[in-house]
C-alpha cells in the first residue's frame, strides 16, 4: 500500500519552504494582489476599533458630564470618517477579490495548459497518472489555490487586529492592572487556565479531523475502492445527453444508483464523513466554548473592577473589547497557520506538475521547407514499448515512406499500426532504433516545425464544440473558400448546404443551443476535410471511414487521389477490401512488420498473413 504523502509528519522549516514556495509562484502570478490585500485587511480592521475607540470616549463624556456640543461634534466628525474607511475598505476589498480570481483562473489555466503542452508520451505514464490522482485527492476538501488567499487573509487580518488590540487596548489595561482587585486577579487565572485548556483541545481536535479526512489509510486507501464511485457522472463532468442513450436503452439506472446514491447512504461511506467531521465538529465546539468562556471571563473582570468604582466605563468598555478582540485573534493564528501548512504542502502536487520537465529532447534543427514536398522517411530498426509496459507494441521495424507514395497499413487490432502513425508523429520516440527525414534523426528538428509536416486523422479524432470552420482550419481566421473546398472533398459538401449558418455553425450544444448535431460519419468527414485543410506533405489516415457507409466510403475512396494530390499518403484499415487503391500495402502482426507489397503480390503469396486476412474477410467482398 503507497503511504499517502500528507501523512508524514514535516519539520518547522519545511512547512516554511513550502509556503515560500507556493507565495512566489502566487506573486508571480500577480505581484498586486498581496498589496492589495494588505490595504483592504487594515482598513476593514482599523474600522471596528475607531467605532470601539468611539463608544469608549462617549461614555467616558456621559459619565463626566461633558458638554454635549463638544460630544455632538466629535460623533459629527467621526461618524463619516468611519463611513468613509469603511467605503474605501469595501472599495479595495472587491478590487481584491477580483485579482483573487483572476490569480485562481490563471493559476487552473497553468495547469491545464502544462498538461496540454507537456510530451505525449507523459500523458499516460504511470507518474502523471499518480500525480493527478494525487491533485485530486488534495483538492477533494478544498477549493484549491483559493484555500491559500483565504487562509493568508484570516493570518494578515488576525496580525492586524492583534496589533490594534494591543495598540488600543494596552493603556486601558495599565488602569486596570494599577486598579485591580484580588477578586480580579482570581477570575484572570481562571482565564488563562480556561483558555490553554480550550485552545489545547481544539488544536489536538483540529489535527484530528484533518488527519482523518487526509491521511487515515484505513478510512481513505483501504476502502477507497469500494466507495470510489463514478464522480464524473454526478458531477455532469462525464454523464450527458450522448451516454445518457446507453443508460435509457439497457435499463442502467440500477448500476447508477449502485455507484452514486446507494454508496452515499452506505453505513460504511457515512462512517468515514462522519469519522472526518467528528474532529471538526469537536474543534468548533471548544473554539466556541473557548470564546463564550474567554469573552464572559473577561467582561466579568472588568465588571468587578468597574464596581470599585477605580475605572471609568470607557476604560471598561475598551479593555473588554480589546481583550475579546485580542483573544479572536490569537486563537485565529494558530488555526489560521495550521490551515496555511495544510494548504501550501496540498498544492506541492499542482506545482509538481506545472513545473514537470519534458522527457523528449526538444531539437533545435529547423526543418527545410521544401513546395515540392520532397520528404522521406525511414524507420531504421524501430523498437517501442509503452510507458508502465513490458510488451513491445513494435518490434525491428524497418520501412520507408517513398515520396508521393500511397501506403495502406492493415493488420489485426493490437499489430502495431497505430502505434506506427505516433512515432512518425513523434507523439513517442522508440526506445530503439531511430526515424530518419531526409537522413536526419527525426530528434533533431525542431518538435513544432517537425509535426507541421503531418496532417493526421486519428482513429479516436477530436472536434471541437466550436464554428464548424474553426474545426476545419483549427483557428479563428481561415480561408471560406478553401475550407468549402475541402469540405466538399470530403464529402461534406451536400450537409453543409443544410446548414442555416454555414460554416458558422457550431458543432454540438455544449456553447451554443442552436449548434448541430453529428452523426459519427459526419464527424469523421470534417476530421477529414481538417487534414486536407493544413496542406502537410503527409497525411495519414486511422480509420478514417469506419463510420461511413458503404456509399460515403465509396466516395472517399474514389476521390483518394483528388484528396491527398501529390501528399505522401498512409492509410490505416481493418477492411483490405479498401486497400485495392493504394500503390503499396504494408502487413502488420504482433508488433512485427512481416509482408509488404501490392495487393496483387500480397493475395498470391498464400502462405503469407495478408492471404489469410484476406480470405477471412472475403465474404463481405462478394
Amino acid at each position: 500500500m503507497e503511504t499517502d504523502y500528507l501523512m508524514t509528519k514535516l519539520p518547522l522549516r519545511e512547512h516554511r519552504k513550502n509556503i515560500i514556495k507556493i507565495f512566489k509562484y502566487v506573486y508571480a502570478m500577480d505581484k498586486c494582489y498581496f498589496p492589495v490585500m494588505g490595504i483592504s485587511l487594515l482598513l476593514r480592521t482599523v474600522v471596528p476599533y475607531m467605532e470601539l475607540m468611539l463608544s469608549a470616549y462617549i461614555l467616558d463624556g456621559i459619565s463626566m458630564h461633558k458638554d454635549i456640543g463638544e460630544l455632538l461634534t466629535v460623533i459629527a466628525i467621526a461618524v463619516p470618517v468611519i463611513m468613509l474607511v469603511q467605503f474605501a475598505a469595501g472599495t479595495i476589498h472587491n478590487r481584491m477579490e477580483v485579482h483573487r480570481e483572476a490569480a485562481f483562473y490563471t493559476y487552473e489555466c497553468e495547469k491545464y495548459t502544462k498538461i496540454l503542452e507537456m510530451d505525449y508520451s507523459r500523458i499516460d505514464s504511470p507518474e502523471v497518472k499518480q500525480l493527478k490522482d494525487r491533485i485530486r485527492k488534495d483538492r477533494n476538501w478544498g477549493a484549491g489555490i483559493n484555500n491559500l488567499f483565504w487562509d493568508v487573509n484570516g493570518i494578515i487580518g488576525n496580525i492586524f487586529n492583534l496589533i490594534g488590540a494591543v495598540t488600543i487596548g494596552l493603556p486601558a489595561a495599565g488602569y486596570l492592572i494599577k486598579s485591580g482587585t484580588a477578586a480580579g486577579w482570581v477570575i484572570l487565572a481562571v482565564l488563562i487556565i480556561v483558555l490553554g485548556v480550550s485552545m489545547r483541545l481544539q488544536v489536538y481536535y483540529r489535527k484530528q479531523g484533518d488527519y482523518l479526512r487526509y491521511h487515515d489509510p484505513k478510512t481513505i486507501e483501504e476502502k477507497e475502492e469500494l466507495f470510489c464511485f463514478a464522480w464524473d457522472f454526478a458531477n455532469q463532468e462525464s454523464f450527458n445527453y450522448k451516454n445518457g442513450k446507453d443508460i435509457r436503452i439497457y435499463g442502467s439506472y440500477g448500476l447508477m444508483k449502485r455507484w452514486t446514491t446507494e454508496v452515499l447512504r452506505h453505513t460504511g461511506f457515512r462512517s468515514i464523513l462522519l469519522q472526518a467531521s467528528l474532529g471538526d465538529g469537536k474543534s468548533s465546539f471548544f473554539a466556541a466554548w473557548m470564546n463564550g468562556a474567554v469573552n464572559g471571563a473577561s467582561y466579568l473582570i472588568v465588571t468587578v473592577i468597574a464596581l470599585a468604582g477605580t475605572v471609568t466605563v470607557g476604560n471598561v468598555v475598551r479593555f473588554a473589547g480589546c481583550f475579546s478582540k485580542f483573544l479572536e485573534a490569537v486563537t485565529g493564528l494558530i488555526r489560521g497557520c495550521s490551515n496555511l501548512a495544510l494548504t501550501a504542502r496540498k498544492q506541492l502536487s499542482t506545482l509538481e506538475l506545472i513545473h514537470m520537465q519534458d522527457e523528449m529532447y526538444k531539437g533545435t534543427i529547423p526543418v527545410e521547407k521544401r513546395s515540392d514536398g520532397a520528404y522521406s522517411i525511414e524507420f531504421r530498426n524501430v523498437s517501442f514499448k509503452y510507458p508502465g509496459t513490458e510488451r513491445y507494441a513494435l518490434k525491428n521495424l524497418s520501412m520507408k515512406l517513398v515520396i508521393g507514395e500511397k501506403l495502406a497499413i492493415v493488420g489485426m487490432n493490437g499489430s502495431g499500426k497505430t502505434t506506427m502513425i505516433k512515432l512518425l508523429c513523434r507523439l513517442y520516440d522508440p526506445q530503439e532504433g531511430e526515424i530518419l527525414l531526409n537522413g536526419v534523426d527525426i530528434k533533431k528538428f525542431k518538435q513544432e516545425e517537425y509535426c507541421r509536416l503531418f496532417s493526421v486523422v486519428f482513429q479516436d479524432f477530436t472536434l471541437y464544440p466550436f464554428l464548424l470552420s474553426e474545426n476545419i482550419a483549427v483557428s479563428h481566421d481561415y480561408d471560406s473558400m478553401l475550407v468549402k473546398r475541402c469540405l466538399e472533398d470530403a464529402d461534406f459538401g451536400a450537409r453543409l448546404q443544410t446548414l442555416e449558418d454555414g460554416l458558422n455553425t457550431y458543432l454540438y450544444k455544449d456553447y451554443d443551443d442552436s449548434g448541430s448535431e453529428i452523426s459519427g460519419g459526419e464527424a469523421q468527414k470534417i476530421a477529414i476535410a481538417r487534414a486536407i485543410y493544413k496542406e502537410a506533405p503527409f497525411i495519414l489516415l486511422d480509420e478514417p471511414t469506419a463510420a461511413l457507409d458503404p456509399l460515403a466510403e465509396y466516395e472517399i475512396y474514389s476521390n483518394f487521389d483528388k484528396i491527398t494530390g501529390t501528399k505522401t499518403a498512409v492509410y490505416i484499415s481493418h477492411r483490405l477490401s479498401s486497400c485495392r487503391f493504394c500503390e503499396k500495402i504494408a502487413v502488420f502482426h504482433e508488433g512485427e512488420l512481416v509482408q509488404i507489397g501490392s495487393h496483387e503480390e500480397l493475395v498470391a503469396d498464400t502462405c503469407g498473413k495478408y492471404y489469410e486476412l484476406w480470405n477471412a474477410q472475403a465474404q463481405y467482398y462478394t
